[in-house]
Formats: structure tokens, C-alpha cells, sequence
């Protein structure tokens, strides 16, 4: 009997140790994906999971997703590996990148730049900022009021279009608040198709 219950022991042990293995083995992977796209050391193993971050989200606090997504979730899903979950999520283009969740988090885990590094991958995957300010290149005159006014230095005076210089936006910088186009003089910037009723449906509390 003694020795039935050290096999079972030691075989459990030999799972768990596999298991771990197998868990690090993703994070680490995932990690390095992100680190790649961030200018910053990101650590998920930090987060404990408190959800301190997801009480004072806007997003998960107002936006009707048809998949909730939380803060918390993000970075669940982000250790255990669930990249499609994530990229295709509307919760990463709905960020303001407000940073309220940084200061909640005890551990201060950087979650605004894991979600600013999502954004990147995703980018890189093919998908599109749906919310990203446009500029119509014939009419802009690179006046830069657009690069003052910007809260995320997403936009930039470039060479290029027919005037030899021209705003160009930065699709993972871009939250679509609409400042940029608020200060242009020709109208030469605006933001995404998504109208009012649009983005006011999208944040209505779900009854």
C-alpha cells in the first residue's frame, strides 16, 4: 500500500512539473511576442488576478461587446496563450488609453502597453484600427495643428502626397477621439466611418 502511494505521489508530481513546463513554455512565448512590439519590459506573470484594473475600465465598464472583455481577461488570456481572442476582440481599439488601470493595479503591471502592443500585433496580422482618424492627402497642408492637439502623439508631419509633406497617422497610436480633426483648417483629417449613433449603440449598457 506504502509503495502504491509513493508512485501516485511521485506521478503526480511528474504531471504538475509537465504541466508547469508546458504553461511556462507558453507565457514565454506569448512574452516575447509582446516585448517585440513594446519599447517597454512587459511582465504578466505580475498580475495575481485582484481585477482591480477592470473596476475602473470605461470599456468594461460601459461598451455593449457581443464578447465582454475585461482588463483582467486580457491578461488571462494573454499568459494562457488565447492570441485570437484578444486580437480580434473590439476591447483593443476601444482603449483610450486612459492608464486609470495602471494605477489601480498593485503590482503595476503596464496594462495600457500590453494593449498599445495587441494593437501592433494586430496590425501586423492584417486587422484594422476601425476607429483610426483618415487623411485625405490632396488637400492637407501639413500644417502640423493636428500633431499639437494629438493626446497620443499618434500623428506626425511626413514626407509624401502631392504638397511634398503630409500628416500621416499611426494606426496603433490613433484612439479616434476626434481632436485632430476638431483643429484642422481644411478639414483634411477626419475620423472613422463609425458615426455617433454608432459608437453611442456601442457603449450603451446592454439591458
Amino acid at each position: 500500500m506504502e509503495g502504491l502511494l509513493y508512485a501516485f505521489l511521485f506521478l503526480f508530481y511528474y504531471v504538475s512539473e509537465m504541466e508547469m513546463h508546458e504553461t511556462y513554455i507558453q507565457i514565454s512565448d506569448f512574452a516575447r511576442e509582446l516585448d517585440a512590439a513594446s519599447t517597454y519590459e512587459l511582465d504578466l506573470s505580475d498580475c495575481y488576478g485582484c481585477a482591480r484594473c477592470s473596476s475602473v475600465c470605461k470599456v468594461a465598464a460601459f461598451a455593449a461587446l457581443d464578447e465582454p472583455m475585461t482588463p483582467r481577461a486580457l491578461l488571462y488570456r494573454a499568459v494562457i496563450g488565447e492570441t485570437k481572442s484578444i486580437i480580434e476582440s473590439p476591447f483593443i481599439w476601444l482603449c483610450s488609453g486612459c492608464a486609470r488601470c495602471e494605477e489601480a493595479c498593485p503590482q503595476g503591471v503596464r496594462i495600457s502597453e500590453v494593449v498599445r502592443s495587441l494593437r501592433r500585433l494586430a496590425l501586423e496580422m492584417g486587422r484594422k484600427n476601425p476607429n483610426a482618424a483618415r487623411v485625405n492627402e490632396r488637400i492637407c497642408m501639413h500644417c502640423g495643428a493636428c500633431v499639437v492637439v494629438c493626446p497620443n502623439k499618434a500623428i506626425s508631419i511626413v514626407d509624401g502626397g502631392p504638397k511634398g509633406k503630409v500628416a500621416n497617422v499611426d494606426p496603433s497610436e490613433c484612439r479616434g477621439c476626434g481632436a485632430c480633426s476638431s483643429v484642422c483648417p481644411n478639414n483634411a483629417i477626419q475620423q472613422a466611418s463609425l458615426n455617433y449613433i454608432e459608437i453611442l449603440n456601442m457603449f450603451a449598457r446592454k439591458s
